[in-house]
């Protein structure tokens, strides 16, 4: 199995092709070698577009394209597959050379980027009459969620408009009038409403004779594909015998039932005699089957029969779904309860585009709907014609994750695209990696482009099968698990994608390269000792420990840390739950919320102040007046213990500066100052000062969008990880495997196997559309009815069955991220079997034998508690630095703009070079420092601080130089590296080197000379900057130079 020929032929770029890579074939190198290719036959660099789904992977494209070009300035490597990339690259840069593209000094014209960028390219060139001006993407979780639920509330008030008020009410009844319900359903129906917004609307969707066509042409088409199973599987002996059953229903099978709406309830009585209710083949049978004591040669008979059967598992699943099929006939409440729905649900998208309108902002969703029928309303079928006349080629990367709504643009864009006319679309994914169905991905589009095409375009496909990542006994233990998991048979609608046979191209072997440790029931101390051991045995070995929950990991985190184990945890420890986040939270709701006497205790509590109990006990007893109150009245004092009454004193007199002051500044300000007086920012961990910085930007956001409140916060604070400190190259990673996805370890730990996921949610309205082009939909039960209905449940079933097989592929994932070792840890439950939907389950056939072992192999070990987190108390009261005697209890503006304005001022500065602003007008900076948080009582002097700023940078001998307009200068560039990411504020090119220019606004202090404060700042940033260097120094192939800019000394800094 060589594929060599198919890589040289995806470089013909004549031809449009799809290509299918599975895991570690070396897609991406394949995606670039096609690039530059096209790059040699193309006119202009921006003529060719490489799209895909992530800015990381289009980062990481970027970084590999120019990476290539780089090497080229070099010598012709000796590795033959490395000439390959060279040659091309080398190629590229005399075309480069020829036609002046200047690609290394302009890596701007290399287009490559995401589908939504895309999107927002389209609707920006053709914007609508009340959208002319560009819109702020909303990309945060919890301010999606809010703008739905909104809009949810805004259709449940519409219900006094006559238009919508029958069917607001209607659905308010058939909920039983559970308002919550309400906003919630409509809720979760916006937020996935690329899913049927362009399908529920169709002409005729709702009509009762559609649904009821499209319902008989699922009913036929599933019993013509298990008619076909049951004639080539059945043994024809079984219809003879069945003429001895008691049970008339039963004695009347004489023969394979025909395929057709008449025979579906013979087709039923046969799922129920074959079949148990949870549908496995019977393993006997009695009177109730129709099969009396007295026909025991024929119950012996049959039963041999279905043993036969046992291992044809298609077959069960057809004969199963039987009792699943959709209603044949849908009643007039139901064709009632669609059309209020789609009434409901249609004023719902209304209300969300007038508070996008309204707030300037709108999702992804809306941005590729807007695309979408931006390219309906003008004539811009042809791509060429849409992008300046200039685009020729196509490729997108991890097609295998396009949604429904991108395919549809895309559709759109090459729609006057022809076989031959020198325009080519080159499709690389792989099916069997496909995860994203929770983003609305729809794996089922590869195989409909790969057997149908797309548009007038029909790519050839090609196959990929050599895996350059993992050994040999990996991909042949691979192979050997999941040709006997993934489905045998491809259905685009399910998701169900057959598996494809890779071959190692290294012959390294690696003994036993895949282990398993089945653990008792809820034995999960067990399993975490399993990952410990594992990872002690192995101490030079890069490890990833990859779950499909980051909760599987809460018992395994604990015992790595009391081993001294570092690791790094990529967004895996949730930042809420981290002991410092929750005494900031509780600062925040005490300083928001003076009678909240549950946060006043808790700051007592904290580290930054440590009361006993029995203080706190005193102070909790007076309901009467705040906490607030109390710790500032001597009498109350004077029942604390004398510690106590110090560290309450101390800690008082903070507090009451801070809320003092709160109608002079913003709140960000006020609670920054708090936490630097409570906890000096030299006494912070580089971990707490982290949390502090995401703290403080998340009560920032809430403050701007004016939804400063505990629930908001907390919203924010469930999408925020705590960061891992100095560890950032350790050899340990723990991460879920969507985000392991694309990455590669040399050993694998897989724990959880045995741990279900979450349930999803039952819709309002469930809908399905399938390969014949028939949809299919139904709405959820109503308040007054037991069941869902029998279309609603088999669309259920098919979106369980969807789930179950992205299950496959999700474990797929995570197992060919191995080069040479995989360990996977399972507790079983308490009957020592698999629990449906999990990971276990589908091993389940492959580990029987050490299932069956469990019980009597399991050795109970001597249990080692896992120590909980020792809580931290300060056995001195912390003395405050920086606090004015207490006869100056006044905050002067000085201190607020060093300590605390600086970053604000900054930002805003740094916002001005951006724009190359340096002479605004006074009211023009008024309102950007409103928008910064700026009390007004300072706001004058903050407009005269950016005013000196900007005078003495346009006065100063650098500032011609600094911006120059120069093609290659970028500001506030965004880079993507493995460790973190990085903004620069100014980039440019200028006698061959790479500049990275890094603004501050700081100024001497204490008479400080100018020579010591140079010193200063490079003390200060040189390693900022110079991780900035490598960073750039891997991207791009030239000198890079680094340096600051002071515009309060006039100073450019620089550091080498």
């Amino acid at each position: 199995m060589n594929d060599q020929k198919q890589r040289r032929e995806a470089l013909d770029v004549s031809q449009s092709f799809i290509i299918q890579a599975p895991a570690g074939s070396g897609k991406t190198e394949l995606l670039t070698q096609r690039y530059l290719k096209l790059l040699l036959v193309s006119d202009s660099p921006e003529s060719v577009i490489v799209m895909t789904f992530t800015k990381k992977a289009v980062s990481e494209l970027t970084t590999r394209v120019i990476k290539s070009l780089g090497l080229a300035q070099g010598n012709r490597p000796k590795d033959p597959h490395k000439q390959i990339i060279y040659d091309l690259a080398f190629q590229v840069l005399e075309r480069s050379k020829t036609l002046d593209w200047q690609l290394l000094n302009t890596p701007e014209r290399f287009k490559i980027l995401t589908i939504d960028s895309l999107s927002r390219l389209i609707t920006s060139r053709y914007p609508s009459k009340n959208k002319l001006v560009p819109k702020k993407v909303i990309s945060q979780n919890w301010a999606r969620y809010c703008m739905y639920f909104q809009a949810a509330k805004k259709t449940l008030l519409a219900v006094d408009e006559l238009e919508y008020q029958d069917s607001i009410e209607s659905i308010l009844l058939y909920l039983d009038n559970n308002v919550d319900r309400f906003y919630q359903l409509v809720t979760d129906m916006l937020a996935k409403r690329d899913q049927w917004i362009l399908k529920l609307y169709q002409h005729g969707t709702l009509n009762i004779e559609t649904l009821r066509l499209s319902s008989e042409k699922v009913i036929i088409q599933h019993l013509f594909l298990l008619k076909n199973e049951v004639e080539y599987y059945f043994d024809p002996t079984f219809f003879k015998l069945l003429k001895y059953n008691s049970k008339l229903e039963f004695a009347q099978i004489q023969c394979v039932p025909d395929a057709t709406i008449k025979s579906l309830e013979v087709w039923k009585n046969l799922s129920r005699l074959c079949l148990t209710v949870q549908g496995r083949w019977r393993s006997s049978l009695n009177k109730n089957n129709g099969f009396p004591v007295e026909l025991k040669i024929q119950k012996r008979a049959i039963i041999k029969i279905f043993q036969s059967l046992s291992s044809h598992e298609q077959l069960r699943e057809l004969l199963s779904g039987v009792e699943h099929l959709p209603d044949i006939n849908f009643s007039t409440d139901q064709i009632n309860a669609l059309q209020d729905i789609a009434q409901v649900l249609k004023l719902a998208v209304s209300q969300l585009k007038i508070l996008f309108d309204v707030n300037q902002t709108h999702d992804f969703i809306q941005v590729s709907l807007d695309a979408d029928q931006a390219l309906d309303e003008y004539h811009v079928g042809d791509i060429a014609l849409f992008l300046d006349n200039k685009i020729q080629h196509i490729l997108i990367d991890e097609f295998q994750d396009i949604s429904v709504i991108q395919f549809s643009l895309l559709e759109k864009l090459i729609s006057n695209w022809y076989s031959g006319d020198g325009k080519t679309l080159f499709l690389v994914g792989d099916p069997m990696q496909s995860i994203y169905l929770f983003r609305q991905s729809q794996v089922g589009l590869f195989l409909q482009v790969r057997a149908r095409g797309i548009a007038n375009i029909n790519p050839k496909f090609l196959q990929l099968y050599t895996n350059f990542r993992s050994s040999q006994s990996v991909v042949d233990g691979n192979n050997e698990i999941f040709s006997k998991i993934f489905p045998n048979k491809e259905e685009a609608y399910k998701g169900a994608i057959k598996y494809e046979y890779s071959k190692a191209h290294f012959t390294t072997e690696s003994k036993k390269a895949i282990n398993f440790y089945p653990f008792a029931y809820k034995r999960y101390d067990f399993e975490a000792r399993q990952v410990l051991k594992i990872i002690q045995n192995n101490p030079r070995k890069e490890i990833a420990i990859l779950v499909r929950n980051r909760s599987h990991l809460n018992n395994i985190v604990p015992v790595l840390n009391q081993a001294n184990i570092k690791f790094e945890a990529v967004k895996i420890l949730p930042l809420k739950d981290d002991l410092f986040t929750r005494d900031l939270l509780s600062l925040t709701r005490a300083l928001r919320y003076l009678g909240d006497k549950l946060a006043w205790l808790s700051i007592l509590r904290a580290p930054w102040c440590g009361l006993l109990l029995e203080d706190l006990l005193v102070l909790s007893q007076n309901n009467k007046r705040v906490i607030f109150d109390l710790i500032q009245d001597d009498k109350i004092l004077q029942d604390l213990s004398s510690d106590g009454r110090i560290r309450v004193d101390n800690f008082a007199y903070v507090l009451s500066d801070i809320v003092n002051q709160q109608s002079r500044f913003s709140f960000t300000q006020l609670l920054e100052f708090a936490i630097n007086q409570l906890v000096p920012p030299n006494s912070l961990s580089v971990k707490q000062s982290m949390i502090k910085t995401q703290f403080l930007q998340i009560i920032y956001d809430c403050e701007f969008e004016q939804q400063l409140d505990v629930e908001t916060i907390n919203q924010m604070l469930d999408e925020l990880y705590t960061p891992s400190v100095n560890v950032l190259n350790a050899r340990i990673k723990l991460m879920t495997i969507h985000e392991a996805k694309g990455l590669e370890f040399e050993l694998v730990i897989i724990p959880g196997l045995g741990r279900a996921s979450q349930n999803n949610k039952s819709p309002i309205i469930h809908l399905q559309e399938f390969s014949n082009q028939s949809l299919l939909l139904a709405p959820i039960r109503s308040y007054t009815q037991l069941n869902d209905s029998c279309t609603y449940v088999y669309l259920k079933h098919i979106k369980s069955q969807q789930d179950r097989f992205e299950t496959i592929r999700l474990l797929y994932v995570a197992m060919t991220r191995a080069k040479y070792k995989i360990h996977l840890l399972a507790t079983l439950s308490q009957s020592n079997q698999a629990i449906r939907n999990t990971f276990l389950k589908l091993l389940e056939p492959i580990f029987q034998n050490q299932f069956d072992q469990l019980k009597s192999s399991v050795i109970e070990d001597n249990k080692q508690p896992i120590r909980a987190p020792e809580l931290v108390r300060y056995i001195k009261p912390i003395e405050y630095n920086n606090l004015p005697d207490r006869s100056k209890k006044k905050m002067n503006f000085q201190l607020n703009v060093d300590l605390q304005y600086k970053s604000l001022l900054g930002t805003l500065l740094h916002q001005y070079y951006a724009d190359e602003l340096f002479a605004p007008d006074r009211q023009n900076i008024r309102v950007r420092l409103v928008e910064c948080g700026i009390g007004s009582m300072d706001i004058d002097d903050s407009i005269d601080f950016i005013i000196n700023m900007l005078n003495l940078t346009k006065q100063d001998k650098y500032f011609s130089w600094l911006f120059k307009q120069r093609v290659s200068t970028q500001v506030e560039v965004e880079f993507i590296n493995d460790k973190r990411n990085i903004i620069i504020d100014r980039l440019f090119i200028d006698e061959g080197a790479l500049w990275v220019i890094d603004f501050k606004t700081e100024r001497q202090v204490n008479n400080e000379s100018i020579v010591q404060f140079i010193q200063r700042q490079k003390i200060k940033h040189s390693h900022q900057l110079l991780f900035y260097k490598v960073i750039l120094t891997e991207c791009y192939s030239m000198e890079v130079k680094c340096a600051l800019y002071c515009p309060a000394v006039q100073e450019l800094i620089r550091i080498s």
